[in-house]
Formats: structure tokens, C-alpha cells, sequence
């Protein structure tokens, strides 16, 4: 479902492409190579229209880093580890939130200040999410204070 929802989002928002490229890549990463997955024929068939074939069929995290497009690539250009997506998904975040901001400041009519608004939104509700998740164990997380900062 993830899959085929950031298929959608590619093609029906434009100026979310990149993002959901982007996210699709941490996704696939953290299922096959954290996880140890494998995606289903139909999630890879999909997947493979944004990420392309080679990525998709890729055997190790440093193929699939490799094999990945612009529009994906660029999350995960410096995160060696499979281990350290963790980053990836802290600087995903960030670049929603910097280009959503960024799209609301071109204030004209039509989708992007939509998008722009719903970006900034989703990031302040994983921010918040975050901050909750520590709370409810006292203030001391599994996540780095990073996953938590506020881009300046």
C-alpha cells in the first residue's frame, strides 16, 4: 500500500515527486536490507517505476544506493549503513518541510501551496509524534536528539 501510494503521489503532484521517490527509497532500503524482505513481485513492479529496475533488484544497500535515480539518490548519497537510514529519514523530513515552506512563500493559485500546506503539517505531526514517543518513556529514546530538531 505504501508503494502504491507514493506511485500516486509521484504522478498526481508534481511538486512531490521528488519526495515521494525519495521516501519510497528509504522504504524499500529498510524492508530489504534492515528487515530483510523481500518485497512482493507487485510492490516491485511499482516501485520500479520510480526507483527503476536496477535498484529494485538490487542484492546489496551499496548496489541499491548505486542504482538509484537523482530523484532518490540524494537521501541516501552519504548514509553508508543500512543501519544509519535512520539519518536519511531525519533529512527527508527536513527537505519536506524546507520545500513545503518554500512553496507556500510563492503564493499563487493552484496544488503547490496545497502541497506546500500539507508538507508543513505532516512534518509538524511527525515532529510531534516523535516528542510524545520520548515522553511516554520518560525522555530517554532510541532515537537520536536529531530525529527531533527543528531545520534553522
Amino acid at each position: 500500500m505504501r508503494v502504491s501510494a507514493a506511485v500516486r503521489l509521484a504522478g498526481a503532484a508534481p511538486d512531490a515527486a521528488r519526495w515521494a521517490a525519495a521516501r519510497l527509497a528509504l522504504l524499500v532500503a529498510r524492508e530489504v536490507f534492515v528487515v530483510g524482505r523481500r518485497l512482493p513481485d507487485v510492490s516491485a513492479h511499482r516501485a520500479a517505476r520510480l526507483l527503476g529496475p536496477r535498484a529494485v533488484e538490487a542484492r546489496s544497500y551499496a548496489g541499491f544506493r548505486q542504482a538509484l535515480p537523482d530523484t532518490a539518490g540524494w537521501l541516501l548519497e552519504d548514509v553508508g549503513e543500512a543501519a544509519d537510514l535512520w539519518r536519511a529519514e531525519a533529512r527527508w523530513w527536513d527537505a519536506v518541510e524546507r520545500d513545503g515552506r518554500d512553496m507556500l512563500r510563492r503564493s499563487r493559485f493552484g496544488p503547490p501551496p496545497v502541497v506546500g500546506a500539507v508538507a508543513l503539517l505532516s512534518a509538524d505531526a511527525w515532529r510531534t509524534r516523535g516528542a510524545l514517543e520520548l515522553a511516554a518513556h520518560g525522555g530517554r529514546g532510541d532515537q537520536p536528539a536529531e530525529v527531533l530538531h527543528a531545520p534553522g
